[in-house]
């Protein structure tokens, strides 16, 4: 019976599929650019983000951490634009994408490295999640004796479940909850103002202002979705529409949530948002939006990650892979990722860039573009070119950070052109030799 039960519940996951998946989306299936945007928008807006906002408020101060804000969102702009054309004029999902262009091989490894990085921010979410009805539970129940724990686990294994039984719900769930999270948040930010003088605030030094971390983790903080824009604008119809959705999500709004997440953590002190909603009595509104925003995304976290290391593990179903990554995660999540948090988002701005400048230089520089045929598709080979110019700029990103060396500043800037350079040098001299 338990094996019997076991099996429905991976078919069950199963249906959640995406179409068109290894296909490009046909043109009548195209939306208007605004729509793209609002779900943007709506991954800007999540309890992370304000995290992510509080620690580099309290770390960098009021005008660092603006700054910050500021410089990360241009770039992640400058990133997501050429990510967001290459979706929309091949109209393929970035999977098949990235196998155009690293191999079917070489694709698995960029796609484990994705896997890891996913895995990494569903645990991380799912540990915000669990310590924010943790903090809610001990506004009302100050001796409760269960454990910050208990309720990270439960939280992840609710949104596993959910993932396989209600994943359309959520979604469709997460379009209402999302501009409710923008409300609170510029509420919030509002009320921090009103309550605490503005000069307190605004003269904020932080404990260590490092701007180029600081703005390294605030294009930590969108990375991936700028790596995987090319899943959302595919369903786009211009170059136009593209800019408008990149500039708007992570841009605009992506700079929105950190600077509105950063005054309320200077007004009060405090890093965890349901302290200072507590604060301005929004503890029970606050908490409700918190959750089930926190509980939609992190399905998506969870759903995402289960399609990304399928293509990793092809042996193995997509419902087994869905129910292990996200046990493997709570696992992690339990070893307390999130007192690294911003430690974290720093290395995601220094690894990952590296896969969007590959193909990106592959696509417009050397004109590589119609990846939809079947002499463009590089079957089972890799393309190592791909994979040592990835490689290298994560390593010279990593290595300028450590170093505390920077030409720019902001070794996420070198990572990016280190890549594409790296890249486009070695297929020219490949091609000289052949």
């Amino acid at each position: 019976m338990i094996i019997k039960a076991f099996s429905g519940l991976l078919r069950r996951i199963e249906r959640v599929a995406p179409s068109h998946s290894q296909h490009p989306v046909p043109m009548e299936e195209s939306v208007a650019a605004h729509r793209v945007a609002i779900v943007c928008v709506g991954i800007a807006f999540t309890l992370t983000g304000l995290y992510m906002g509080s620690e580099i408020a309290l770390e960098l101060g009021w005008r660092r951490g603006v700054m910050a804000a500021v410089v990360g969102s241009v770039i992640l702009s400058v990133m997501s634009i050429p990510a967001a054309i290459v979706g929309a004029r091949t109209r393929l999902s970035t999977y098949m994408i990235v196998r155009h262009v690293f191999g079917e091989a070489g694709s698995r490894v960029v796609n484990a490295v994705l896997a890891l990085v996913l895995i990494g921010w569903y645990a991380v979410t799912a540990e915000l999640f669990g310590r924010t009805c943790y903090l809610t539970l001990h506004q009302y129940f100050p001796h409760s004796p269960i454990p910050m724990g208990a309720f990270t686990v439960g939280c992840s294994l609710l949104v596993v479940a959910t993932t396989v039984f209600g994943f359309r719900a959520l979604e469709r769930l997460s379009l209402v909850v999302a501009p409710m999270l923008v409300a609170l948040t510029l509420y919030v930010a509002v009320q921090a103002v009103v309550r605490v003088p503005w000069q307190t605030i605004a003269s904020s030094a932080g404990t260590a202002p490092d701007l180029g971390r600081g703005i390294s983790a605030v294009v930590g903080g969108m990375i991936v979705n700028v790596v995987l824009m090319p899943d959302l604008t595919r369903y786009s119809r211009s170059a136009l529409d593209c800019a408008v959705i990149s500039v708007t999500g992570n841009g605009i709004a992506n700079g929105a949530m950190v600077v509105l997440a950063m005054m309320p953590a200077l007004a009060f002190g405090e890093i965890d948002p349901m302290k200072y909603m507590a604060l301005l009595d929004l503890t029970l509104v606050g908490f409700a939006i918190l959750v089930l925003s926190t509980w939609s995304v992190n399905a998506v976290n969870l759903y995402s990650t289960g399609l990304v290391t399928a293509t990793v593990l092809p042996r193995f179903g997509y419902g087994a892979l869905v129910i292990g990554s996200g046990l493997l995660a709570t696992a992690v999540a339990l070893l307390g990722l999130s007192d690294r948090f911003l430690d974290f988002l720093v290395v995601l701005g220094l690894i990952v860039p590296p896969f969007a400048a590959v193909y990106q230089v592959d696509f417009f520089i050397l004109h590589r573009k119609n990846y939809g045929s079947p002499a463009a598709d590089r079957g089972g080979r890799t393309n190592i070119n791909a994979l040592v110019a990835a490689g290298l700029g994560a390593a010279v990103g990593c290595g300028l950070y450590a170093g505390s060396v920077s030409l720019t500043g902001v070794p996420t800037i070198e990572a990016y052109a280190v890549a594409g350079l790296s890249y486009w040098g070695l297929e020219r001299w490949q091609s000289v030799w052949r």
